[in-house]
């Protein structure tokens, strides 16, 4: 399985690999808004050891910045968006980036069929951050518990497959493959695949 994570300096490469294949974890994707010399620094990192992991990069969008996005199309292995707003959703699925991290924030639903149309039209991956939960406040996590198994209705209809994932910026946010499985079975309300 692949997992992503938020890259920050809590993390050493060589533990972080050892932990994600630990949890079930072959790949895994170091989510940032990367500076150029920071990708080339972890390019090198990456370049002179091995790990038990396969590592890729992501450069993260954290605004609609089309300028931003041709700059680093070329130099990471994907492209994601954090989303959140319907902006920024929509910027992530018209503008053919990878994935789009976060469709959904507590409040109003930013995640429509409009934009799950564009989604599968131009291949999207829509991704849920566990850890988008476990910051939240308990009135926070009811709100956004329902945002999703909204969103989950939505991406059902259109095909959209997403995923949840760890997205941890610290270690003891990980979680297992079979854990972010049985939670995106909890928010669908399907209660056999949380048991077993």
């Amino acid at each position: 399985m692949q997992d992503f994570v938020f890259y920050s300096k809590e993390f050493f490469l060589e533990k972080l690999a050892e932990k994600e294949k630990m949890l079930g974890n072959n790949e895994v994707v170091l989510c940032r808004n990367f500076t150029e010399k920071e990708l080339i620094e972890l390019k090198k990192q990456l370049g002179e050891t091995k790990f038990p992991v396969k590592f890729f990069s992501c450069f993260l969008l954290l605004n609609s910045n089309s300028k931003e996005l041709n700059k680093f199309k070329n130099k990471t292995d994907f492209i994601g968006v954090l989303g959140g707003s319907v902006q920024l959703n929509n910027f992530a699925v018209s503008s053919k980036i990878d994935f789009l991290i976060q469709p959904c924030v507590e409040g109003r639903l930013v995640f429509d069929t409009a934009t799950a149309r564009l989604a599968k039209e131009n291949n999207t991956k829509i991704l849920i951050p566990f850890s988008q939960f476990l910051h939240a406040n308990e009135t926070k996590k009811v709100s956004l518990g329902k945002n999703y198994c909204f969103f989950l209705k939505i991406a059902k209809k259109f095909k959209l497959n997403p995923r949840v994932i760890s997205f941890a910026a610290k270690e003891k946010e990980l979680r297992s493959v079979k854990d972010l499985q049985a939670f995106k079975g909890f928010l669908e309300k399907k209660f056999e695949s949380v048991i077993k």
